[in-house]
């Protein structure tokens, strides 16, 4: 497993030098950059050519992956002229993401609209997920759906993916407490395991939702992809932040239950 940090809120007003500059300082072995946010590091399908050759040296420099690209592309509105939109928007990202070393973008789901079925809903988000998919497979680039929203739910994301029926369709797991039984997240997992390619983390000292096991599990699972944290914070001192939960994930993995 890799540590990756998600710029999402916690690094929004950073420059691109400053969040790799941070990221190599305390370990981090990739960026997973929000997109369609208005963040400073400005990795956006509106780029030049010489933009994206930019990012993909410094990148190389600071020895980091890019390891995601978190777009707000999301395929639940009834309409199919909007998810059309939606479709072509993600393929920019597709491009963006072969042209910077990324191997793969998130989308949503995301919800259900009011009067329509669900498995109506999770149909047609499982076909723009097919169309992604083969526009993808050329590049080298996975679509990842993340389970969030209405589609945190195992068997609604799940039910997508296989609609989808393609090898770069995937999914980005969201640590989320609703994902447990009994406190503990085994039954979830088990039901997609397959299918992880991406993991978003969250606040790691909250004893609510158990990090350990899950890198049990990804780990008896043989996961070698990147754990994202996701941080929503925007407080004094991120830098400080960023240290902490980098040690606090290495500690997890120190844990008996890695032995």
């Amino acid at each position: 497993m890799k540590l990756s940090i998600d710029t999402y809120t916690i690094c929004q007003e950073w420059s691109l030098e400053k969040i790799l500059e941070v990221s190599k300082k305390n370990g981090y072995l990739g960026v997973e950059f929000r997109c369609e946010a208005g963040q400073k590091h400005g990795v956006e399908p509106e780029t030049t050519k010489a933009q994206r050759d930019e990012i993909k040296s410094r990148m190389a420099e600071f020895d980091l992956a890019v390891s995601c690209l978190s777009t707000s592309q999301r395929f639940d509105n009834p309409n199919k002229s909007e998810r059309a939109k939606s479709i072509e928007r993600s393929k920019q990202f597709i491009e963006l993401a072969r042209d910077i070393d990324c191997g793969r973008i998130r989308v949503f789901g995301n919800n259900f609209p009011p009067d329509v079925e669900k498995a109506e809903v999770i149909k047609y988000v499982g076909e723009s997920l097919r169309e992604l998919g083969e526009f993808a497979k050329p590049f080298n680039v996975d679509v990842l759906l993340e389970m969030h929203g209405q589609f945190y739910y195992w068997e609604y994301a799940l039910n997508a993916v296989l609609i989808a029926d393609h090898p770069n369709i995937a999914i980005n797991y969201n640590c989320d407490k609703r994902d447990l039984v009994n406190g503990s997240v085994s039954d979830t997992y088990e039901h997609v395991k397959k299918y992880i390619r991406h993991v978003h983390m969250h606040d790691l000292e909250d004893t609510g939702f158990p990090y350990v096991e899950l890198f049990q599990l990804l780990k008896n699972n043989g996961y070698q992809g990147f754990t994202s944290l996701e941080l929503g914070y925007r407080g004094g001192d991120p830098e400080k932040v960023i240290a902490l939960y980098a040690a606090l994930y290495r500690a997890y993995l120190e844990r008996r239950y890695f032995s």
